[in-house]
């Protein structure tokens, strides 16, 4: 029975690899927008949502306690862009709940770690939030590594079983 459970974990990871690159694809293919304070509204860019709060290495000044302000957005998306990411967005969910319930399963002292890191997921596939850059390379890496963690504990969930 393990040798099954080794062989999807195994299916798992390799999906997890082919996402990933169907990501970066995704990611290189949307520009970033310049897009100061939104301009409309009584409010202030504070009273917008901030992506970044759980992540650190955003703040320019650790003095300031303040996070850097967020002047981009991701370019509107064109229909077929929206089609891609309607469907990388599926794809994602079917392999983050087939993974899940192997963590869950077999890992239990992980399975939070994991969902952290899907809602971070999702809220950069959706790609609503905004930004601190206009460097796609940069930002496909701080979505990277959210993606990395979640491997990471499905490989460690291959060692357990091994």
């Amino acid at each position: 029975m393990s040798e099954e459970i080794k062989k999807q974990i195994e299916t798992l990871i390799s999906e997890s690899d082919e996402l990933m690159e169907s990501l970066r694809k995704f990611f290189y293919s949307v520009p970033i927008q310049y897009d100061p304070f939104l301009g409309i509204g009584p409010f202030s860019v504070s009273d917008l949502p901030k992506m970044w709060d759980y992540d650190l290495d955003i703040y320019t000044n650790p003095y300031e306690g303040e996070p850097a302000p967020l002047h981009y957005r991701w370019f509107k998306l064109t229909h077929d862009q929206f089609l891609e990411q309607e469907e990388i967005f599926r794809r994602y969910i079917k392999w983050e709940l087939s993974a899940r319930n192997f963590i869950e399963r077999f890992l239990p002292e992980k399975l939070t770690d994991f969902d952290e890191k899907s809602e971070i997921i999702r809220k950069w596939i959706e790609m609503n939030e905004r930004l601190p850059s206009d460097d796609i390379a940069e930002m496909f890496f701080r979505f990277r590594k959210h993606f990395l963690s979640q491997q990471n504990i499905l490989f460690g969930l291959l060692e357990q079983i091994e």
